[in-house]
């Protein structure tokens, strides 16, 4: 049986602040600029979407949650 993490707004609000910022860094360029940007960008996206991921394990690790 699969158990997942309760409903974590404050982590979606994050998740959904670093497409924002993403999609932000991009948005006024285009052609080779973009193309120049969006692979760093990109990156920064990931990076920062693994580390809410891991805070986000670690405080439900911590309250011995099941992690989600």
């Amino acid at each position: 049986m699969t158990t997942y993490a309760p409903h974590d707004t404050t982590r979606d609000e994050r998740v959904r602040e670093a497409w924002a910022t993403y999609r932000d860094d991009l948005a006024d360029l285009d052609g080779r600029a973009y193309d120049e940007a969006e692979a760093a960008s990109w990156d920064r996206l990931q990076d920062r979407l693994r580390d809410i991921d891991g805070e986000h394990r670690a405080a439900v690790a911590q309250s011995g949650g099941p992690a989600g």
